[in-house]
């Protein structure tokens, strides 16, 4: 648990996990992976952080996603109650997209109800619209789907049924200093989230960036990535942008807890931790 601040508004890094994985699995094209061995370990895998970011905005406690869950051992909760907050009291929670290591802490796996039961769950409308429509598409041919869509039915779902679901497409304002901004590719409906305050930008990024490597190598396809042309487009704007705005980012699998900031340095950009 970290916590930093973008001018009024304060942002609390909840690391949920670390999970390492072959850096040539993320990137099948990567080629030679010693020009990032500072980013690897030793057996060439390199680490994900899996974070969500608690940001209070005045009265608003947004959550943006919910880490993987118990099934992983997540460890989100505990990391929400040692920054003092209790879910009851989580205004928002906004998901910057649907796979099931960002929805995991949705529904108590004993009573089956809401874990943030007073919040408005921001859902982006073409992530909903995708994963029902693939959830459908399984149950149809009894095949199971992809390993995401349990979670999706188990976690998203039911959200619905409980009238905390809100669809949302486009800019959508949260608070005067919080707006969701689309960033797709990563996902069909994939977004982020934009701070602003006192003249200070941040932005709560989600997946758009997965390591130091495509921060690095922007142009890099992973694995991960629904659509992947879209997602090196939208990676290479965002972090432009982002080193233009000198934003302050919380980035969910760059090094944990993924806070810090894009930088260009030594003639390269890359990712710099605070």
């Amino acid at each position: 648990m970290q916590k930093t601040s973008v001018g009024s508004i304060e942002i609390t890094a909840l690391v949920d996990l670390v999970q390492a994985y072959p850096a040539t699995t993320v990137y099948p094209e990567l080629g030679d992976a010693a020009r990032f061995s500072g980013y690897l370990d030793a057996e060439g895998k390199v680490a994900l952080g899996f974070a969500s970011y608690l940001v209070r905005d005045g009265e608003t406690l947004l959550l943006v996603d919910t880490g993987w869950g118990p099934e992983h051992d997540g460890k989100l909760l505990a990391e929400l109650a040692e920054a003092g907050v209790k879910p009851a009291q989580v205004t928002h929670v906004l998901f910057t997209h649907l796979h099931g290591d960002h929805t995991g802490w949705n529904i108590d796996r004993q009573s089956g109800r809401p874990i943030f039961a007073n919040a408005r769950h921001l859902v982006p409308q073409a992530d909903w619209d995708h994963y029902a429509k693939e959830a459908e598409e399984a149950r149809k041919k009894a095949t199971g789907g992809r390993p995401w869509l349990g979670s999706f039915e188990r976690d998203v779902q039911p959200l619905e049924g409980f009238g905390l679901l809100d669809l949302i497409s486009g800019e959508r304002a949260i608070t005067p200093g919080l707006t969701a901004i689309p960033t797709p590719g990563h996902t069909p409906g994939h977004t982020s989230v934009a701070v602003s305050s006192g003249g200070a930008n941040g932005f709560v990024l989600g997946d758009v960036v997965i390591t130091c490597v495509d921060a690095e190598e922007p142009e890099l396809e992973s694995m991960f990535d629904w659509d992947k042309k879209l997602a090196v487009r939208t990676r290479k704007a965002t972090i432009e942008r982002l080193i233009a705005d000198r934003a302050l980012v919380a980035a969910s699998h760059l090094p944990a807890p993924g806070l810090g900031r894009f930088v260009r340095a030594d003639g390269k950009q890359c990712w710099q931790g605070i």
